[in-house]
């Protein structure tokens, strides 16, 4: 028993010097811990994950380091454990999520839940790990909202968690995601609900009945990529641009919706410039991956493209910008170079014949507006 302790505070130690600064010492630890035998880690690394006394730098090391050796070595590590460590290990899992009082060690632990669980469905699609199934569907209903958005995580990392039984959970699933993205009183629930939305149609990509069966989910999740922005947080908005990238078709019952959304959200001058160009992103995503489905909202686009010649024009002075042969870095990431290439983008996917009337008249109402030009001389030059 000594000795046992004994070697996990010296795993204690080699998780801090993975830490270190110092370069020497960090790849000294690394090829330590790289020597230590798959079943060894495993023990050391669930031990220092539930040991609330430890450092916090520690646990969430050893947690990352837990969903990494699942992750790239699972089939030469797990199946080689007894049977009943690998049932503890299970257990232990789902115990910790409950016990975890700290909202991002939660979310790791729910990481390596989720890859666990990712190498538990068998090529059959068998889920081999039922309790964890029966965890997700007794949190998701729990009156605590930390075991709320660890479920919810849980399926947003690995939507794909019902095997071969996601057909008869389906509406199981589609109830769960409605009933947390109707959650007025918790934003964070109403995020999660919507971003594991998100993952699970994109896991879908190919099944258009499965779209059909949960359109109605769209207003609930347009409305949380809009509040989500509201909050500085951009993540609902990014799988909306992932949707429009991967599964256009999705959108199509409240596509009107959708981009009428993307458009307000681009023109605030309140958010952020990576919120605006997200969300000029599902539009023009949408030009490229669902151009006909763009083209019957004509009324749009022309609301679009003097927003992104706005952008072009978003510039901050600079006397010597007119001589400078390369782009800094920074200006990757400007208005400017965001507008011109969204300009150029839409124009390639929906075509010429439709943009360049546009562009022209509004290029027309720009060079008559003296405040901006004077403002950007050179541009207009």
């Amino acid at each position: 028993m000594a000795a046992a302790a004994a070697e996990q505070q010296q795993f204690y130690l080699l998780l801090g010097n993975l830490l270190s600064p110092d370069n020497v010492v960090r790849k000294q630890a690394e090829e330590t811990y790289e020597n230590i035998p798959g079943q060894s880690k495993i023990t050391f690394l669930l031990q220092a994950i539930r040991n609330t006394t430890a450092a916090e730098e520690a646990r969430q090391m050893a947690a990352v380091l837990l969903r990494r050796l699942l992750s790239s070595a699972f089939d030469e590590v797990y199946p080689t454990l007894p049977s009943d460590v690998q049932t503890a290990i299970k257990s232990e899992l789902l115990m910790i999520i409950q016990m975890e009082t700290q909202s991002s060690m939660r979310k790791k632990i729910c990481d390596i839940a989720a890859e666990l669980a990712r190498n538990l469905i068998d090529e059959d699609g068998n889920n081999q790990w039922p309790e964890g199934l029966k965890f997700l569907f007794d949190s998701v209903s729990s009156q605590n909202v930390g075991l709320r958005e660890a479920a919810l995580h849980i399926f947003w990392n690995f939507p794909g968690i019902f095997g071969n039984q996601q057909q008869h959970y389906l509406d199981v699933i589609k109830r769960m995601l409605v009933q947390c993205m109707q959650d007025q009183e918790h934003p964070s629930i109403r995020t999660l609900s919507a971003r594991a939305t998100a993952a699970f149609i994109l896991a879908n990509e190919h099944n258009v009945a499965l779209f059909k069966h949960f359109a109605d989910l769209l207003p609930g999740f347009l409305q949380a990529v809009n509040d989500s922005c509201y909050q500085n947080d951009d993540s609902v908005l990014k799988s909306l641009v992932e949707i429009a990238d991967t599964v256009p078709k999705y959108l199509r019952p409240h596509l009107e919706a959708t981009l009428q959304l993307s458009l307000k959200l681009c023109g605030d001058t309140s958010l952020n410039n990576m919120q605006r160009q997200l969300a000029l992103e599902v539009i023009v995503t949408l030009s490229e991956t669902a151009a006909a489905m763009l083209r019957k909202h004509t009324n749009i686009v022309a609301q679009t493209i003097p927003q992104m010649l706005a952008m072009m024009v978003d510039l901050e002075e600079d006397e010597d910008w007119a001589n400078a042969d390369e782009l800094e870095d920074d200006d990757f990431d400007s208005n400017a170079v965001a507008g011109e290439s969204a300009l150029d983008r839409m124009a390639c996917g929906l075509g010429g014949k439709l943009v360049l009337p546009m562009i022209k008249e509004h290029i027309m109402q720009m060079l008559q507006n003296r405040k901006l030009c004077s403002s950007n001389a050179t541009i207009v030059k």
